[in-house]
C-alpha cells in the first residue's frame, strides 16, 4: 500500500510540474496565461525593487521606474528596452570622429569631438557598421567621453577597437559599461586609406 501511495504522489508531482496554469481561463495556451477582461485594473503587477539579486537570464524586476531583465552572460541587470545611437559621415573618413545622427554640417571639415550624453548608467551591447567603399578593412575605435575603450584582444566583448571586413562589421556580444553623464563616440582611425560614407548604429541598454 505504501508503494502505491508513493507512486501516486510522484505521478501527481510530475503532472503538476509540467501542467499549464491559467488565471481567468481554463484552457491556457502557455505555461502561464492571464486572461484579462475590462475590469479597469492591470493584469499583472511587479512591485519596484532597489537591489534584487539576479541569478539566471530571464528574471524580471522593476527597478526604479524601468523594467529590467537579468543577463547572466553579462552578469548584470539590463533594461528590457534598448536604445539605438546612430552615427555617420558623408565623406571619406580617416582619423575622423563620426557624427551622431549622421550630420556632417556644411562640409567635411566640420569639427566633431562629442557625442550624445547618456542620462543613466548603461552598457553597450551591439554595434553594426556599413560603408559604401574605400578602405574595406578600416579600423574604428569606440570612445567614451573622448577616451578610447581599452584595446583588449583577449576579451573582444570589452574591446572597443575593431576592423571592418568587406566594408562592414557586426558584433552582438559587447559588454562595455558607461556611466551617466558620459558621451559615446565612434572614430575612424588613421590606418590605411579613408573609408567612404560609414554609417553605424550602437545599441545600449540601461544598467543596474
Amino acid at each position: 500500500m505504501k508503494k502505491i501511495a508513493y507512486s501516486v504522489v510522484l505521478f501527481c508531482m510530475h503532472y503538476y510540474g509540467i501542467a499549464q496554469v491559467g488565471i481567468g481561463t481554463t484552457s491556457p495556451t502557455a505555461e502561464l496565461e492571464i486572461e484579462t477582461t475590462n475590469t479597469g485594473i492591470p493584469a499583472l503587477e511587479l512591485n519596484p525593487q532597489t537591489a534584487p539579486t539576479g541569478s539566471v537570464t530571464g528574471q524580471l524586476a522593476v527597478i526604479g521606474d524601468k523594467l529590467f531583465m537579468y543577463d547572466a552572460t553579462r552578469a548584470k541587470w539590463l533594461s528590457v528596452e534598448s536604445t539605438p545611437l546612430q552615427y555617420g559621415y558623408g565623406f571619406g573618413a580617416d582619423n575622423q570622429v563620426l557624427f551622431f545622427g549622421g550630420d556632417v554640417g556644411l562640409d567635411n571639415t566640420t569639427e566633431n569631438d562629442t557625442g550624445p550624453k547618456m542620462p543613466f548608467d548603461g552598457t553597450i551591447i551591439y554595434i553594426s557598421v556599413q560603408s559604401s567603399g574605400g578602405d574595406a578593412s578600416k579600423q574604428f575605435d569606440i570612445e567614451i567621453s573622448g577616451t578610447p575603450v581599452a584595446n583588449d584582444n583577449a576579451n573582444p566583448e570589452i574591446d572597443g577597437r575593431f576592423s571592418l571586413s568587406s566594408g562592414s562589421y557586426t558584433y552582438t556580444d559587447y559588454n562595455i559599461d558607461f556611466s551617466a553623464g558620459d558621451y559615446i563616440m565612434l572614430k575612424a582611425r588613421a590606418n590605411g586609406d579613408p573609408v567612404n560614407d560609414p554609417a553605424a548604429i550602437i545599441w545600449v541598454k540601461w544598467r543596474q
